[in-house]
């Protein structure tokens, strides 16, 4: 907390009599929302900060916000207590507009900041061609496990397994071709508990310039290195120095 109530406090000093300073917005078009409270956070060090708030009227709530680190993640949320149920983007300190229906947050889309538009097409292919297919074989797996059919069970197994591993193999490459950019770095970290420990460190020696996501994947690979206790980071240890 107090690091975020440093850097805010800091950003008003640089800006303080600036005309380039201003709040840029964060438009949320929604349907199946009206009446809704709807709240904007940011996560900083960790920590979800609810920084401002609005009601969707006409399936429309503008929402504000002071500029902060360009790499910042923010989310809507519907309770300022959720931690699940909430929808993360990037605004890069742009105007912003976020449509979809409140009850499918998986489908949202996001226009205004470059990079976020990235992540959102690239998040559409993978629903389509992976993560939809996916759970609909899951769906059919818990009815076969139900049914305790083991013939079935088998049979679904045969085709979720190479489909799992395509998705994998989607999401390690959109890294690869977005390793000088905080959003692939970004992916890195969502993924470094989920991928396999080897090609987390290779994927992170492939990852060029400096952000805060790419230092989250450095820790994490540190504590894995060390038994998960943490330590004082030495890069040349991963790097093989």
């Amino acid at each position: 907390m107090k690091k975020l109530i440093f850097t805010l406090i800091a950003a008003t000093l640089i800006f303080s009599g600036c005309d380039k300073f201003k709040q840029f917005t964060v438009t949320a078009n929604l349907d199946n929302a009206e009446n809704q409270k709807v709240y904007l956070c940011l996560t900083d060090d960790g920590k979800d900060y609810c920084i401002d708030s609005t009601v969707i009227v006409n399936k429309t709530g503008v929402l504000k916000a002071d500029p902060f680190d360009p790499e910042t993640t923010y989310s809507i949320k519907f309770n300022p207590k959720d931690e699940c149920g909430i929808f993360p983007f990037f605004t890069e300190n742009q105007n912003t507009t976020i449509t979809g229906d409140r009850n499918d947050m998986q489908h949202w889309t996001v226009k205004g900041c470059p990079a976020m538009e990235i992540l959102s097409t690239h998040h559409e292919e993978s629903m389509k061609l992976y993560e939809e297919p996916i759970m609909a074989l899951y769906t059919e797996m818990n009815g076969a496990c139900l049914a305790e059919d083991s013939l079935k069970i088998a049979e679904i197994d045969s085709r979720l397994k190479p489909l799992t591993e395509a998705y994998f193999n989607y999401q390690a490459d959109f890294i690869r071709s977005h390793s000088d950019s905080y959003i692939g770095h970004y992916m890195l970290d969502e993924f470094k508990e989920t991928f396999d420990f080897e090609l987390v460190k290779e994927l992170f020696n492939g990852l060029t310039g400096d952000s805060m996501y790419r230092n989250h994947v450095m820790r994490y690979i540190e504590r894995m290195m060390n038994g998960g206790e943490d330590i004082p980071w030495d890069e040349s240890i991963l790097l093989g120095e």
